[in-house]
């Protein structure tokens, strides 16, 4: 089975041999994955998502050592065949050709392909789920602050309430000063309303995922 420009090379033939099988899941399958030969760390096959992912066409990553792309190890600490470690569902983070970093589960098996053994190198995009992780604790960030802003002013005016509420009760009040303390809760519910107003317009200036025209309604409002 001869290495050329990729792990099989040559036509298929019209019916489904076991190589025929391989290079359609290999071509098809949502994974990126790199076949490296061990002893060189040459990566002599990619697949099409490990080349989107990458941002490199198979022609760059093909012959190219694997520590160039996707593993910071120096030569002769490779985790697989110097430490013996096992890769399995890591978090890693790739490369790409940008410079962006891609943060990725990345798994590395040792495989067997015409009796020679092999580095089969597979990792899944996780980019989606780490924004959500993100924004799951922005949004707890948000809350935390929303509730130390309002928390202390709401208790101080329910005292200020409980207060009147025991004064009236008692007959011992002045209905204009009755008036005044109602007036500046009125007041003070109102800021404690504005401070959460003018969080929640920080926290929507500060994201770049949230939507132009919700982010333009929260900004003018």
């Amino acid at each position: 089975m001869a290495v050329k420009n990729g792990f099989f090379s040559g036509k298929p033939e019209r019916t489904e041999t076991g190589d025929d099988v391989f290079r359609m899941v290999f071509d098809r399958i949502q994974t990126g994955i790199l076949i490296i030969e061990p002893l060189t760390h040459t990566i002599i096959d990619a697949n099409p998502i490990a080349e989107e992912l990458l941002g490199r066409k198979k022609s760059e990553l093909v012959g190219s050592v694997c520590h160039d792309f996707v593993c910071p190890a120096k030569c002769g600490e490779c985790p697989i065949t110097d430490l013996h470690a096992d890769i399995r569902n890591i978090e890693r983070a790739l490369i790409n050709a940008r410079g962006e970093k891609i943060p990725v589960l990345k798994t590395v098996a040792k495989a067997e392909v015409g009796g020679k053994e092999y580095l089969i190198e597979s990792f899944i995009d996780i980019i989606d789920r780490k924004k959500s992780e993100e924004r799951r604790v922005a949004l707890i960030a948000y809350l935390n602050e929303a509730l130390m802003r309002a928390k202390k002013p709401l208790e101080m005016m329910q005292q200020n309430l409980q207060a009147l509420a025991t004064r009236v009760m008692s007959g011992e009040y002045d209905h204009e000063e009755i008036r005044m303390q109602l007036q500046l809760t009125a007041n003070n519910m109102g800021q404690v309303a504005q401070n959460l107003e003018d969080l929640s317009r920080q926290a929507v200036e500060e994201r770049d995922d949230i939507p132009s025209a919700f982010k333009e309604f929260i900004i003018r409002k």
